[in-house]
């Protein structure tokens, strides 16, 4: 009877231990995507902050500039008002993209294997 228990016990750990493993892996791979869409995003952002400051001729600043000479031409503002107007955008799209990254960066931390690993020490492992 004791070896019966014993393999029992064996059998056990040894689906717990895969079903952990299965959970590590499964946050290995989401936390790979999140990392991967971090760093694309964070270059997104580092470009739209170089674009604005280095005034590089993209579609970005030319929407940006038909947007300054819109406002200038038909007297709405001034040139002052409206090159302020193309600042404030093109600042509000790199921070639009760098809430995303901060979105995606809670994916790193391992949320699941981590409330696992607390349930194991607290000692209430269910199976």
């Amino acid at each position: 009877m004791a070896t019966g228990s014993m393999v029992s016990l064996i059998a056990s750990l040894r689906a717990v231990g895969e079903r952990f493993l299965a959970l590590v892996m499964l946050e290995c791979q989401q936390a790979g995507q999140s990392l991967a869409w971090m760093v694309g995003l964070a270059l997104v952002a580092t470009l739209l902050a170089l674009v604005a400051t280095l005034l590089a001729l993209t579609g970005w600043l030319t929407m940006l500039a038909c947007v300054v000479l819109t406002l200038v031409q038909n007297q709405i503002v001034g040139w002052e008002w409206a090159l302020s107007i193309a600042a404030l955008l093109s600042f509000a799209g790199a921070g639009g993209v760098v809430l995303m990254v901060i979105q995606q960066s809670r994916y790193l931390l391992f949320p699941a294997t981590r409330r696992q690993l607390r349930r194991i020490s607290d000692g209430r492992e269910s199976t």
